[in-house]
């Protein structure tokens, strides 16, 4: 009885270890398989929220183009005015080297063309455009990922992040209303020397008869806005990290940080910690055009002329509204303020962590 007593006692005990080791390894793969979940959802919340920026500004740059279209339209329509319908101005008894008569229609277009192109400015300013971004992918990183300590940045803080307010500029300035600068959702520069005249009769003869036809000074306005690169320099990166509020088997959340974290870790910052970067760019619609110079700039095909069929449709034919927002990867060669890679690299300084950022495929 004695030594049955004993094999039981110690088949007891070991099924006993047996069952805590099970368990051990149910709990371990179950912790497991959570902090896996926890990362895929993780990434996935800083894909989705740093494409809503993106996707958000690529509605800003179409709303831009729209207005700069609406400045090249406005440049051709006062081209069309001071064209007279062919016929050259005359106003009787004028012996000035300029028309009254056409003079106020230049005023006129001057007040059009400020307004249109304070219009564009106010558009493309950072308060506009990247602020309102930056609030969609925030709101978004919140709905996809409810119940977790966010801590969700796209580097605005960061100078030279292209989501960081002074990274871009745009200067403008107008006929009548001054100018400035600003930052901006991208650098734009403005074409100052679109070439407007008009032809008109001057009476300078015997008796104020017409003493023959006389072009106007070419007078050269600030008009539309351009960028150096068809497709603008913006793209954003966006970071997701924090640990899930949820109690797991080893896992007593604090929101003050005095918990284990993943298997013991604590939750203010320890390798329980779940960081996640994207990056998306808006693409494939161009502002207006690129690298224009001397004629192709004022829109006047020679030095003299009154009208420009080619030059004033060139800019708007070159302004297109087809911005779309895309996923890009973090070793794409993004131009315009720091790269990916290096941002994201100095991030993870912030974070305590030494990223190896060519071991990232995202």
């Amino acid at each position: 009885m004695g030594r049955r007593a004993g094999r039981s006692g110690q088949a007891a005990v070991f099924v006993a270890l047996c069952l805590m080791s099970l368990l051990l390894v149910v709990a371990y793969s179950t912790n497991t398989g959570i902090a896996v979940n926890d990362r895929i959802r993780m990434q996935e919340t800083a894909d989705l929220s740093t494409y809503a920026v993106a996707y958000s500004e690529a509605a800003s740059l179409n709303d831009i183009t729209k207005k700069n279209q609406r400045i090249a339209q406005v440049a051709k329509d006062c081209r069309s005015v001071l064209e007279h319908a062919h016929i050259p101005w005359a106003t009787p008894g004028n012996c000035s080297p300029t028309d009254p008569m056409a003079e106020i229609a230049l005023q006129l277009c001057k007040v059009e063309l400020d307004l249109a192109i304070l219009d564009f400015v106010q558009a493309a300013s950072y308060s506009r455009s990247v602020t309102p971004a930056l609030k969609a992918g925030r709101a978004t990183a919140k709905a996809n990922f409810d119940g977790v300590e966010r801590r969700t940045t796209f580097f605005e803080s960061i100078p030279g992040s292209p989501t960081a307010m002074g990274t871009y500029w745009v200067s403008w300035t107008t006929n009548f209303a001054g100018g400035g600068a600003i930052p901006a959702i991208a650098d734009f520069q403005q074409m100052h020397e679109t070439a407007f005249n008009y032809q008109f009769m001057q009476f300078c003869g015997p008796y104020g008869a017409p003493s023959g036809l006389v072009m106007s000074p070419t007078y050269l306005l600030p008009t539309w806005f351009y960028k150096d690169d068809k497709n603008p320099d913006v793209w954003v990166a966006g970071r997701v990290a924090g640990t899930p509020t949820k109690r797991f088997l080893d896992t007593d959340y604090s929101s003050g940080g005095r918990d284990r974290g993943y298997f013991g870790a604590s939750s203010t910052g320890g390798d329980d910690l779940l960081v996640a970067y994207a990056v998306a760019k808006p693409y494939d619609g161009s502002v207006g055009p690129s690298n224009l110079t001397g004629l192709q700039a004022n829109g006047n095909s020679t030095p003299t002329p009154v009208y420009a069929p080619r030059g004033i449709e060139y800019p708007k034919l070159s302004m297109y509204d087809q911005y779309r927002a895309r996923m890009a990867g973090i070793q794409d060669e993004l131009t315009g303020g720091l790269d990916p890679a290096t941002l994201i690299l100095l991030d993870g300084i912030s974070l305590g962590k030494a990223w190896d950022t060519s071991r990232f495929e995202h």
